[in-house]
């Protein structure tokens, strides 16, 4: 295991959106061990570099879903952006089918200004037809949107359309399981663009060429590293094009069985600090191999 890619939410992060005491005492030692250490994530590239920064982890940066990449002095490598034309149809159609957007740049977040209330309403729709939905998910969706860095809330579709930036990742969220489901299938028809589903109750558009497995496999090529010698971490199904590409995959205990299923190993869950307990067991086999007899 010469590289360690760990996505963050459901991963590295706890409940909390935090990263553990023991996770980033198990990075800091794999790097003492020779080992790189990146964060691939659907995060922008300046939330996870702040969460890094937060638990002293100096760690190159794939973000946006693998829309960007960024080494660990901060120098971006490659980047897959979204073209005005596509940008231009999605805005038009979460807006006429009332979705709650994040649509991101390296640095920023740009959501409705309105975009709790389009998520309680949503939410109070969904739940007519699934009383067994919580006030708990709904207050932990929200929490996780505003504590993300580099929030812009935005009135008019038209302030994002005109301006000049490089929008890397597109993510609509609703707890309605038609609605999204008859999106998500849209979506997969939609050839100008690729979908990933980071969570229950979203998707997720990039640049076509755009995944995690790709951006890991430039990534690996520009340290010289071999895809059989990177160990990727993760727990959803944006992750599920790392694990293809490399030869140490590893699911979250908390991860779905379908996502289990693909990878070579399972660990703990990350409320249980299961990155943190797979590496631990790596460095003290290699300790064992490193013992006289």
């Amino acid at each position: 295991m010469k590289l360690i890619a760990t996505d963050l939410d459901g991963t590295l992060l706890n409940s909390n959106h935090e990263i553990s005491q023991e996770n980033s005492e198990a990075l800091r030692l794999a790097k003492e061990k020779g080992i790189e250490i990146a964060i691939a994530t659907g995060r922008t590239y300046s939330d996870a570099r702040h969460l890094c920064k937060k638990a002293d982890i100096n760690a190159h940066i794939i973000s946006n879903n693998g829309s960007l990449i960024f080494s660990k002095e901060g120098k971006k490598l490659k980047s897959w952006t979204i073209d005005k034309d596509s940008l231009e149809y999605v805005l038009n159609w979460l807006n006429e089918n009332e979705y709650l957007y994040e649509i991101s740049t390296a640095e920023n977040l740009f959501i409705p200004h309105n975009a709790e209330g389009l998520l309680r309403k949503d939410f109070d729709i969904a739940k007519t037809n699934n009383s067994s939905l919580k006030e708990e998910l709904i207050n932990n969706i929200i929490t996780l949107i505003f504590s993300q860095k580099g929030i812009k809330p935005v009135k008019c579709k038209d302030d994002i359309l005109k301006s000049n930036l490089d929008f890397c990742s597109i993510t609509a969220v609703s707890f309605d399981k038609n609605k999204l489901n008859h999106s998500r299938d849209h979506y997969r028809k939609f050839k100008e663009l690729s979908m990933v589903i980071s969570n229950e109750y979203n998707f997720e558009l990039v640049n076509k060429d755009a995944s995690k497995g790709n951006s890991l496999e430039y990534l690996s090529k520009h340290l010289e590293i071999p895809l059989e010698s990177v160990a990727a971490f993760g727990d959803n199904y944006n992750d599920v094009s790392m694990f293809k590409k490399v030869g140490i995959s590893v699911a979250m205990g908390n991860a779905d069985d379908d996502i289990k299923k693909i990878c070579k190993y399972v660990s703990l869950s990350n409320n249980l600090n299961g990155v943190a307990h797979f590496i631990g067991d790596f460095i003290s086999n290699l300790k064992a191999k490193s013992t006289p007899a």
